[in-house]
C-alpha cells in the first residue's frame, strides 16, 4: 500500500525583518560531509579496470579511449585513486569537481572519503532472505576508515526510514543491522498475495475470470513497483548531497518491469496485453538519477542460489526459474550495470561480495572532460574503453549534467531521509498551533529565520537585492515524506540601512497542510548568486 504525506503548499508570505546575533562577517558553519553548492563544470567519470579480478594500476590517460554521444573526446582531468587518496604528478590534471568532493587527510592529502548509502528493498525481501546479506555487510562495516560514512535505510510498505544516519561509528551501524535482522520484511505479505491470486486463477477455467485475475494483480503490482522505484529515486538524490565516493548497496530480490509478467506466464498467458502494465519511466527515472548523481550501484541480490525449487514457497507458480528470474532481474543487472556496479547474485555468502565493494570504492581511476568540451544535451551516452587487451573495463553509460537547482533538491532530499543532516548556514524554523483543514488535515502557521548575513548582496535600483528559493517540505515518523514546494523570494533592502540590516533576520512565514501526527518539517534557503544552501528544521507533534 503506497503511504504519501500530503502535499505542503504556501498559503502567504510575511517579510520581516527581526535582530540577529550573527555578524556579517561572521564564517559559515562547516556542513560535514555535503558536498559544495557549485555548478558542475566537467563530466566526472570513476572507472574500475581490472584483470583476473585483481585492479589493473599502471594506467595513464592515453590508455582510455573515451567516447560521448558516440564520438571519441580528450581527457581534460585524469587522476589514479588509490584507497581513496588522490595520485596524480600534481592535482591540477584533477577535475575540480573532484577536488571539491575530497579533503585533506593527515598527511596533506586530498582523501576521497566513502559514502554508502546501504538500501534495504524489504518491500522485495522474505525472512529468509536478508541473514545473508546482513553477515555480509557486518564484514564491510568492520573495514571501514575513520574518514568513511554511511547510513542504513530501509524501503518497506510505501515508505523509506533511516535506521542509521550517516555515520563513522561502526558500533551504530552494527547495532542498526540487529535491529534490522528483528524487522519483519513486507515481501512475505505480497508472496502470499501472488499465491493467493495464483490459486484464484488456476482454479478457474474460464478465459475471463482468468484474465481479470492477472488484471487485478497487475495493477496492484505496478502501485507497488511504482512506489519502490520513486522512493529508491529519491534515496539516490539524498546520497547525491554527500561529499566523497558516493555508492548504493541495493539488498533486495527483482522488480518486474512488466509487473504482474510473472503471475500471467504461471496461469499459461504469454502475449497478453497486461505486459503494457510498466513501471519503465521509473526504472529510467532512477538510473538517471544516479548517473546524474555520480552513485554507483552495488545490488545484492538476497535469494542466494536459486534452483529448480525454490523451497520458500509452499505453492511456486507453475513458471520454470529461468522465465521467474529474467523478469525479476532485469532491474537489478540495470542498475549495477549501467552505473558502474556489480550484480552479486546466486551466493549464500556475501562476504566476498563486499571486500570487492570495499576494494572499488577506494581505488579507481577518476577521469574527465571539461563540460564547455562537449555538446549541451540533457543526457549524453558513455564508452570507455582502454588501449589494453584482456582488461574489464567498468564505469556509468550515461551522463547528465547536474544543475544548481537539482544539487538544492538533493539537499533537501538528504534533510528529510537523514535527520541529522546539517546545511552552509542555519536556518531557525518554529511551527504554531495547527487548525483544523478539512477531514484528517491540519493548516500549521510554519515560521522560518533566515540570516541576511549569510546571503549575497548587489545593488539594484537604488537597493541591494538578494534572491533565495525557499523550499519547504514534511516528513512523518513512519518515513512518509512529501513533496517539496519552492518559492522564490527577493529580498530588497535600503542601503542606507545596510550595516543596520545586515545583522537582522528575514523572516518568512507560510501556512502548511499534513496529516495530525509526529512530523519534522524542513527549509532550505538556497542563495541564487552563491548556490550556498542553508537548512533547518523543527520536530512537531500535530493533533
Amino acid at each position: 500500500m503506497t503511504r504519501t504525506l500530503c502535499r505542503l503548499f504556501a498559503i502567504f508570505t510575511v517579510i520581516s525583518l527581526v535582530p540577529s546575533t550573527a555578524r556579517g562577517d561572521e564564517p559559515a558553519r562547516a556542513a560535514g560531509g555535503v558536498r559544495a553548492e557549485v555548478a558542475v563544470t566537467a563530466l566526472d567519470l570513476d572507472v574500475v579496470v581490472t584483470k583476473d579480478g585483481k585492479f589493473v594500476k599502471d594506467l595513464t590517460a592515453e590508455d582510455f579511449v573515451v567516447k560521448v554521444d558516440g564520438k571519441p573526446v580528450s581527457l581534460d582531468y585524469f587522476t589514479p585513486v588509490e584507497e581513496g587518496t588522490l595520485f596524480a604528478p600534481d592535482l591540477s590534471k584533477a577535475s575540480p569537481d573532484l577536488i571539491l568532493d575530497s579533503v585533506r587527510n593527515e598527511a596533506g592529502q586530498h582523501y576521497l572519503a566513502r559514502q554508502i548509502l546501504v538500501y534495504f528493498d524489504d518491500e522485495h525481501l522474505q525472512p529468509f532472505d536478508r541473514p545473508r546479506a546482513i553477515e555480509g555487510l557486518r564484514e564491510l562495516i568492520y573495514k571501514l576508515s575513520p574518514v568513511d560514512r554511511v547510513a542504513i535505510v530501509r524501503y518497506n510498505r510505501g515508505t523509506t526510514r533511516a535506521l542509521v544516519p550517516f555515520t563513522g561509528s561502526k558500533e551504530e551501524l552494527l547495532d542498526g543491522l540487529a535491529k534490522l535482522e528483528k524487522m519483519p520484511p513486507g515481501g512475505l505479505s505480497w508472496s502470499q498475495q501472488a499465491q493467493m491470486d495464483y490459486r484464484t486463477g488456476q482454479a478457474t477455467r474460464m478465459y475471463s475470470a482468468r484474465v481479470n485475475t492477472i488484471r487485478n494483480y497487475s495493477q496492484q503490482a505496478q502501485i507497488r513497483e511504482k512506489t519502490a522505484l520513486g522512493d529508491l529515486r529519491r534515496a539516490i538524490s539524498a546520497l547525491a548531497a554527500r561529499s566523497g565516493k558516493r555508492t548504493m548497496i541495493y539488498v533486495g530480490s527483482g522488480i518486474e518491469l512488466h509487473p504482474g509478467q510473472g503471475m500471467a506466464v504461471a496461469l499459461g498467458f504469454r502475449n497478453l496485453q497486461q505486459f503494457e502494465y510498466e513501471v519503465t519511466k521509473e526504472y529510467t527515472d532512477v538510473l538517471r538519477e544516479a548517473n546524474e548523481s555520480g552513485v554507483t550501484i552495488y545490488v545484492v541480490d538476497a535469494r542466494g542460489l536459486t534452483t529448480d525449487v525454490d523451497a520458500g514457497e509452499s505453492l511456486p507458480f507453475e513458471v520454470s526459474p529461468f522465465d521467474r528470474d529474467a523478469f525479476r532481474k532485469e532491474v537489478l543487472s540495470g542498475l549495477a550495470g549501467e552505473t558502474g556496479g556489480v550484480l552479486f547474485q546466486n551466493r549464500n555468502v556475501f562476504k566476498g561480495a563486499m571486500d570487492q565493494v570495499f576494494r572499488e570504492t577506494s581505488t579507481f581511476y577518476s577521469i574527465g572532460v571539461t563540460l564547455s568540451n562537449v555538446p549541451k544535451k540533457n543526457e549524453h551516452s558513455i564508452k570507455v574503453s582502454v588501449k589494453r587487451p584482456g582488461v574489464n573495463v567498468r564505469t556509468r553509460n550515461s551522463f547528465v549534467p547536474r544543475t544548481a537547482e537539482k544539487a538544492s533538491l538533493n539537499r533537501m532530499e538528504l534533510a528529510l531521509l537523514t535527520p541529522d543532516a546539517k546545511g552552509d548556514f542555519d536556518v531557525a524554523v518554529t511551527v504554531g498551533l495547527p487548525q483544523p483543514a478539512g477531514i484528517g488535515r491540519r493548516l500549521s502557521p510554519l515560521e522560518a529565520r533566515i540570516p541576511l548575513s549569510a546571503l549575497t548582496f548587489q545593488d539594484a535600483a537604488g537597493r541591494k537585492d538578494a534572491v533565495v528559493d525557499i523550499t519547504v517540505a514534511a516528513v512523518e515518523d513512519n518515513g512518509a515524506r512529501s513533496d517539496a514546494t519552492t518559492i522564490q523570494r527577493t529580498i530588497s533592502l535600503d542601503p542606507a540601512q545596510w550595516e543596520k540590516d545586515r545583522d537582522r533576520f528575514y523572516l518568512f512565514a507560510t501556512d502548511a497542510k499534513s496529516r495530525p501526527g509526529n512530523l519534522r518539517f524542513v527549509v532550505t534557503v538556497k542563495d541564487r548568486r552563491t548556490n550556498r544552501t542553508g537548512l533547518g528544521s523543527a520536530n512537531v507533534r500535530i493533533e
